[in-house]
């Protein structure tokens, strides 16, 4: 007797664990078809992709310390110039409907920081974005900027691998120096999560202010290297 209310008891538990184990892959699986479905039906953003413009023939870029790639006109060094204008920003990257009011900042800020980080070098006694502010008769340089590839980042993804880069913002700048007619230099340059700040905060601080720092940090690397290329310390 014994023996088989042992046996009993064994089946008893085996049929539980059995129906409790049942249970949970029930379950399961209906947290994960609810989860899809969420994730099949959440609106995702609305994308308008520009065909970003081939570079120009004969240009091929190279890196240089922290600029990506950049090529120069032979014998060209920036020295020798009075003015710099910086003509208006164009947007050839994707344009995402969630991305409007950081676009926008990227826009404003861009120029601005240029503007900033290029006075700082004193290579050029007028720095404008005003076309009606270059004086007649002086030596010009005239920079056309394009953003070619652009993203706002997200939090989620960088709490959990913002260290290696997930969820960062990014921009990308395109830019083609003129003197009159003639192209002198172009760059790429690229920033996304560029401070530790940005990386180790896990998504504590807004896609927006790591942007902002990022475009910062962007014309800064740019206005040093127009510097350093003019041998001036």
């Amino acid at each position: 007797m014994n023996t088989n209310h042992m046996f009993q008891e064994w089946i008893n538990n085996t049929a539980r664990l059995g129906l409790l184990g049942g249970l949970s892959l029930l379950l399961c699986g209906v947290a994960g078809s609810l989860a899809q479905t969420n994730q099949t039906t959440q609106p995702q953003p609305k994308e308008i992709k520009h065909k970003v413009p081939p570079l120009p023939d004969g240009v091929k870029l190279h890196k240089d310390q922290n600029i990506q790639g950049v090529w120069l006109a032979d014998g060209f060094d920036f020295k020798g110039y009075q003015t710099l204008y910086l003509m208006p920003i164009v947007f050839a990257a994707t344009e995402r409907d969630n991305e409007v009011d950081i676009r926008a900042m990227a826009m404003q800020v861009l120029p601005e920081q240029l503007a900033e980080q290029f006075r700082d070098t004193k290579l050029f006694t007028t720095v404008t974005t005003k076309s009606d502010e270059v004086k007649a008769g002086a030596k010009t340089l005239k920079l056309d900027s394009t953003i070619i590839e652009y993203s706002k980042g997200g939090g989620a993804a960088r709490y959990f691998a913002g260290a290696m880069g997930g969820g960062q913002p990014v921009i990308k700048v395109r830019g083609q120096i003129y003197d009159g007619d003639k192209l002198v230099c172009v760059y790429e340059i690229k920033r996304s999560g560029s401070t530790a700040e940005a990386r180790f905060s896990r998504g504590t601080v807004s896609s927006e202010d790591i942007q902002r720092e990022d475009i910062r940090i962007l014309a800064r690397d740019l206005a040093y290297f127009f510097k350093r290329t003019a041998n001036v310390q």
